[in-house]
C-alpha cells in the first residue's frame, strides 16, 4: 500500500472521495527505479501497470521515441486492458518514483472505480489509435 497522499492531485483519480482514495491506495505499492532501467520491454506479456509519482520516462516502440511521461502520467493499461503483449519499451530517464499494482489488482480497481476505469480506457483508445498499424 502506498501514502494516499502520494496519488492525491493525479488527474486518474480526481474525483475520488477520500474513503475511495485511500481504498485506491490501497491497491499500488511503490517502487523507486534508476536512471536507465527498463520498466517494461515491447513484446513482452503485460503483468503491471505504472503511475509516475516522480521523475521521468521514456516510451519507445520499435526503438523510436514515442513520448516521454511524467509525474501523473501512467503507463502499461494497454496490455492489461486488451490482454496483448506490450506495445512498448518504457525506460526510467531520471531516478524516478512509481506506483505499481499487478493484473488482479487493475482489475480491481477498474472494477471498483469507474470514473478511474473511464479515464483509463479513453486512454488506451487514444495510444491505440495513435499506435502504428503493424498489419
Amino acid at each position: 500500500m502506498i501514502d494516499v497522499e502520494r496519488i492525491r492531485g493525479i488527474a486518474l483519480f480526481e474525483g475520488l472521495s477520500d474513503e475511495e482514495l485511500s481504498q485506491c491506495a490501497g491497491l499500488f505499492s511503490e517502487t523507486e527505479m534508476l536512471a536507465g532501467t527498463t520498466l517494461s520491454r515491447e513484446g513482452e506479456f503485460s503483468y503491471h501497470f505504472y503511475v509516475v509519482l516522480d521523475g521521468d520516462v521514456e516510451v519507445q516502440r520499435n526503438f523510436e521515441h514515442v513520448a516521454r511521461l511524467g509525474p501523473g502520467d501512467f503507463f502499461g493499461e494497454t496490455g492489461l486492458v486488451g490482454g496483448e503483449r506490450r506495445n512498448a519499451r518504457v525506460s526510467a530517464r531520471s531516478r524516478c518514483h512509481l506506483a505499481t499494482m499487478m493484473t488482479w489488482d487493475f482489475a480491481t480497481m477498474n472494477r471498483e472505480f469507474p470514473v478511474v476505469a473511464e479515464r483509463i480506457a479513453a486512454v488506451v483508445a487514444e495510444r491505440l489509435a495513435a499506435a502504428p498499424d503493424d498489419d
